[in-house]
C-alpha cells in the first residue's frame, strides 16, 4: 500500500471515529433533554435546569439544549438571565430560528407584544419547519394582545394547518372568537382543545360561557359544573345562578 493510500485510509478512520463521538454526544444530550422534560412536567425546574446545563457543557453550540436552558430560566422567573442569554445567542447565531422564537415567547410573557411580533416574524422568515407551527401560534398570541383580531385568526389558522393536534392553538383561537362574539366558532375551538388535552378550569368555563351566549344552557351547565369542581369561582357563580334547579312548588290537594 503506497503512502498516499495509507494517509487516505487513516484520515477516513479518524473521520469515522469523530463522527461516532459526535453521534454519541448527541445521543447523550438528547437523553438529558428528555430527562429535563420529565422534570419540567413534574414541576422540578431546578433539577431540569441542571440537566440542560449538563447537555450544554457537552456542546455549547447544541441549540436545542441552549434554548431549553433559556426557557427553563424564564419559567423560573429569572427574566434578566434568560433575556441576556437569548440576546447573546442571537448575536452568535443570527440564523437560528429557535432563538427568535424563544425571545418572542419571553417578550409575550413580558407583555412586550410588538417586540414579540418582530421576533416571531423573523423566526418564520428563517423557515425552520419543525417549529413553524409554534411561531405562528406565538405570533397569533401577540396579534391578539395587540387587538389585531383578523391577523391573530389568520396566524392561528396557519398554526393549526401545520399541526392540528395542539390544544393551545385551538384554545387561543377560541378566546379570539369569543372576544369577537363568534360564540359558535369559539365553542367549536374549545371542544377541539378538549380533544387534545385533559382540560382545565378555564377551558371548561370558557366553553360553558360560549354555550351560554348561544342560549344553550343544557350544554353550558355541565361545563360550568366541571369548571366549578376544578376551582373556578366564576363557574361556581354561573352554575348557582343559571343552572340550579328550581325548587318545585308544593302540590295543592
Amino acid at each position: 500500500m503506497n503512502s498516499g493510500i495509507k494517509i487516505s485510509v487513516l484520515l477516513l478512520l479518524i473521520f469515522s471515529l469523530c463522527m461516532e463521538v459526535v453521534a454519541q454526544d448527541e445521543a447523550r444530550m438528547d437523553a438529558l433533554l428528555k430527562e429535563a422534560d420529565v422534570l419540567i412536567a413534574s414541576g422540578n425546574l431546578p433539577a431540569a435546569l441542571e440537566k440542560t446545563k449538563q447537555a450544554v457543557d457537552i456542546s455549547p453550540s447544541y441549540h436545542p439544549a441552549a434554548i431549553k436552558e433559556i426557557n427553563i430560566l424564564f419559567l423560573m422567573k429569572d427574566e434578566k438571565q434568560s433575556i441576556n442569554m437569548v440576546d447573546d445567542a442571537i448575536r452568535k447565531y443570527p440564523d437560528v430560528a429557535g432563538y427568535y422564537y424563544m425571545r418572542g415567547i419571553i417578550n409575550n410573557g413580558r407583555a412586550r407584544y410588538s417586540k414579540a411580533l418582530d421576533d416571531f416574524s423573523r423566526a418564520i422568515e428563517l423557515n425552520q419547519q419543525d417549529i413553524l407551527y409554534r411561531c405562528y401560534l406565538g405570533r397569533g398570541v401577540s396579534y391578539y394582545n395587540l387587538l389585531e383580531y383578523e391577523n391573530a385568526l389568520a396566524d392561528l389558522a396557519v398554526s393549526i394547518q401545520k399541526n392540528d393536534t395542539v390544544a393551545s392553538a385551538y384554545y387561543t383561537r377560541g378566546i379570539v372568537n369569543y372576544d369577537i362574539k363568534d360564540y359558535e366558532a369559539a365553542a367549536e375551538d374549545f371542544q377541539k382543545s378538549l380533544q387534545y388535552s385533559e382540560g382545565n378550569a378555564a377551558l371548561y368555563f370558557n366553553l360553558g360561557m360560549s354555550y351560554y351566549r348561544l342560549e344553550q344552557k343544557d350544554k353550558a351547565c355541565p361545563n360550568f359544573n366541571k369548571a366549578c369542581t376544578l376551582g373556578n369561582t366564576n363557574a361556581c357563580r354561573m352554575s348557582l345562578m343559571e343552572c340550579a334547579k328550581a325548587i318545585p312548588s308544593p302540590s295543592k290537594k
